[in-house]
């Protein structure tokens, strides 16, 4: 099992998810990184937009949101994606 798909079972999980994982997680899915101010926005043309603050854990609210994106790229908690490497 790859360190990718320990970190998107750990965010299907309910544990704890640190800024760097989510960053790590979203930058393998395709997405951009801007920043305004204390917020970085992570952006994918064609798909949601999901804003965090950096800190040590992410809140309940910014977990749910990278849930959402990981629903809508085809990760969800019983069937594990294939991964494929995005160059």
């Amino acid at each position: 099992m790859s360190v990718l798909e320990k970190l998107i079972q750990k965010v299907f999980r309910g544990s704890p998810v640190t800024f760097a994982e989510a960053e790590k997680i979203l930058f393998y899915l395709g997405y951009k990184l801007t920043t305004r101010g204390s917020h970085y926005c992570f952006r994918k043309k064609g798909r949601k937009q999901i804003v965090l603050k950096r800190r040590s854990q992410l809140k309940a609210y910014q977990i749910r949101d990278l849930k959402e994106v990981l629903i809508s790229h085809g990760y969800t908690k019983q069937r594990k994606k294939e991964f494929r490497v995005l160059s």
